[in-house]
């Protein structure tokens, strides 16, 4: 059987990606983006739907008989209504865990820059090289901390967290894990309240759910040193913005970086941009999971995922299960 396979949205896929070819017979058509009224006339005759961020829900999916698979180039499968494609033998896959490395490098990254500095003082010496700022023979604007020895506790326990610990270790930094409400257990495992007050560096990396919607609000905020540092790679919701906003500009917190916000696409207009000059805050458009490396891989395995369902649907496949 010749399969139609339809990318609904290769807008994000960064110029560097490579689309290989479906190990099958197939036509292929794809759309920078497909908005939601779209979706029905792009989908029409598909067979197979591969999509980054088109979700597919069950009023589209009911029109469309002739759809058998839909191949998400994502970790998870939220976009998807997943209960009424498995009603309806509709197969749904997705890359678990393609991120795990980039996102805990991101993360990493950013603690280097909230402690080290690097990027601030270059902005320094810019202000300098314009006359803006006083040229001295020794320069101490911008507080510089070692990663070595830090006490960092990361609230989540999937592969990006884990990621993020391994090379937080081999740095030297002391990693807790968040205990789950008790559901984890470990000697590396603490209560969140008891992690707040002692962490140097508070790392969110799970997902976000009605229990860890605003779970770092500003009660807890208020429990964290006047130093430490808040990282954001998970989703955001689960830090109170608000909250957030104060405890950095009363002085309560010794850094933020977030890359992750609650109203995606981050809009010009949101609140957060009234820290954006401040050398203590990092603010990212939600690109920790879009290294090179990683999206080849998180396209690549999407397109395998597409293979793998074409083959086990052959008659000679299904004769030889019977």
């Amino acid at each position: 059987m010749n399969q139609h396979i339809v990318f609904l949205d290769d807008e994000g896929l960064a110029p560097s990606t490579r689309l290989k070819h479906p190990d099958c017979a197939h036509t292929w058509q794809q759309y920078a983006y497909t908005q939601p009224e779209q979706v029905l006339e792009h989908l029409r005759e598909a067979t197979i739907a591969l999509t980054c961020s088109v979700p597919l829900r069950e009023e589209h999916l009911r029109q469309l008989p002739k759809l058998k698979m839909i191949s998400l180039a994502l970790t998870g499968r939220d976009i998807v209504d997943v209960d009424y494609c498995e009603a309806n033998g509709i197969e749904v896959a997705s890359v678990p865990g393609y991120a795990a490395n980039t996102v805990a490098e991101h993360s990493l990254a950013m603690i280097f820059e909230l402690l080290r500095r690097p990027a601030a003082f270059t902005r320094l010496m810019r202000q300098v090289h314009a006359g803006e700022a006083e040229y001295k023979n020794i320069y101490f604007d911008h507080r510089i901390r070692d990663v070595r020895g830090k006490r960092l506790a990361i609230i989540g326990s999937g592969p990006i967290a884990l990621r993020l610990a391994e090379l937080a270790r081999n740095l030297g930094m002391q990693v807790f894990f968040e205990d789950r409400g008790g559901q984890r257990s470990g000697h590396d495992c603490r209560p969140l309240t008891e992690l707040l007050k002692s962490c140097d560096v508070l790392s969110i990396n799970c997902p976000l759910t009605p229990q860890t919607h605003n779970l770092i609000d500003a009660d807890k905020l208020a429990l964290m040193k006047a130093d430490a540092l808040v990282i954001n790679t998970g989703r955001g919701g689960i830090v109170n913005e608000a909250a957030l906003i104060e405890a950095l500009q009363a002085g309560r917190l010794g850094g933020v970086a977030l890359d992750v916000v609650e109203q995606e696409p981050l809009h010009p207009s949101n609140p957060l941009f009234q820290l954006i000059g401040r050398d203590d805050f990092i603010l990212n458009p939600h690109i920790a999971w879009s290294s090179e490396d990683a999206m080849q891989l998180l396209m690549d395995s999407a397109v395998d995922n597409i293979s793998d369902f074409v083959a086990r649907q052959a008659p000679e496949k299904r004769m030889r299960s019977v």
